[in-house]
């Protein structure tokens, strides 16, 4: 007998797999991406990108954050890059070309990628539809309402200093602009730049052809292709996306870095040649770029024998206020106050409405799970 219900495998469009040539368009705003994580003291797969984060000019690091903030580390700029450079465009390969493709944009233009990169922020991890997509910004010649309302609130949420006075920043795009490419530049000339003309030949290689074996699914493709097992969220995020890009840049390591605007890209950084027969499904896991940055600070914050003691208290005893945590450890309130401090920026504990703290069992439970996924 039949069902009456439709197959909803069958009826779904077909998935398409396949390999994305290297392109600065995606390389330039990811390595600004992993300096911002950098300057936020979160981990990196790159050593080399730490130091040049250190490196950089203290007054850069200051004029560029509420670049940074509205551009979402760099992940809006990557969109807007990917979507927006022709298709041919020398600047895919060289920085020169970019920069001055970039240099060239209207400050009509800049408005608006200034105000899809608000909208992002504000809407972050929030499902609309239809959903925003960078191949289609708006060009705006006056600042929007979106980005006046909402500027200080996107630069409030990454901590930046006197967010209402720099959020006027967000409404010069001659100053976005320049500082935009100040920071590029900076990037490209410390670090970038001689990374890519150094590992382009490996790239290229990398994203050789390849046919996609009968019945693969986007997380054994992204196995095939990196090497590296997309952790459970990107291989659920893969899986079910319509069009899957799998993309080699530099600066990744181990780690993946997946993000969607109409299609779904997963950047990678070769290692080695991968094993793409199909009998090999398996590979080492590849960290998602995001869960290594935010295994620093958990570590940092069980790293001070206060802390992990205050933590351990949690874990055995449920929520405490100050002073029952003061009496348990048997140290001052305010060494107390500055440790709840520190975890609570990490992540680890949160203080609930009648101001006793409370463990995050979860933010734990995934700290331990990426340094385990480490030594696999």
């Amino acid at each position: 007998m039949s069902s009456p219900w439709p197959d909803l495998a069958a009826t779904r469009p077909p998935q398409t797999l396949r390999i994305g040539q290297p392109t600065l368009a995606a390389t330039v705003p990811t390595a600004m991406l992993l300096v911002d994580y950098a300057l936020n003291q979160n981990s990196l797969p790159d050593a080399e990108v730490t130091a040049l984060a250190e490196s950089l000019p203290a007054d850069l690091v200051s004029a560029s954050w509420p670049i940074r903030a509205s551009m979402a580390h760099g992940a809006v700029l990557r969109a807007v890059l990917l979507h927006q450079l022709p298709v041919g465009h020398p600047g895919h390969r060289d920085w020169p070309a970019l920069r001055g493709w970039i240099a060239g944009w209207t400050d009509a233009f800049v408005n608006g990628v200034i105000d899809f990169g608000c909208d992002s922020v504000m809407h972050y991890q929030q499902r609309r539809d239809p959903e925003p997509t960078a191949a289609e910004i708006a060009p705006r010649s006056t600042p929007s309402t979106a980005v006046r309302r909402d500027g200080p609130e996107v630069l409030r949420a990454w901590a930046i200093p006197d967010p209402d006075e720099r959020a006027a920043e967000l409404l010069d795009p001659r100053g976005f602009r320049h500082t935009l490419l100040d920071l590029l530049d900076a990037i490209w000339d410390g670090w970038l730049g001689e990374a890519w003309h150094a590992t382009l030949p490996d790239l290229l290689s990398a994203a050789a052809p390849a046919p996609t074996p009968p019945g693969c699914s986007a997380e054994q493709w992204i196995t095939l292709v990196t090497g590296l097992r997309p952790d459970p969220s990107y291989a659920e995020i893969a899986d079910h996306a319509r069009d899957v890009v799998v993309m080699p840049t530099v600066g990744l390591g181990r780690s993946l870095s997946l993000f969607a605007d109409q299609q779904t890209w997963v950047l990678f950084s070769p290692q080695h040649q991968p094993d793409r027969s199909p009998n090999n499904a398996t590979g080492r896991t590849g960290i998602s770029l995001g869960n290594l940055g935010q295994l620093a600070p958990a570590l940092t914050a069980l790293g001070d024998k206060t802390r992990l003691a205050i933590v351990l208290q949690l874990l055995d005893r449920g929520p405490l206020s100050m002073q029952q945590l003061t009496d348990a450890l048997e140290v001052h309130q305010s060494t107390i106050s500055r440790q709840v401090t520190v975890l609570r920026r990490s992540g680890l504990v949160e203080v609930d409405g009648d101001r006793r703290v409370a463990v995050q069992r979860p933010a734990i439970r995934h700290a331990a799970e990426t340094l385990l996924a480490t030594l696999d």
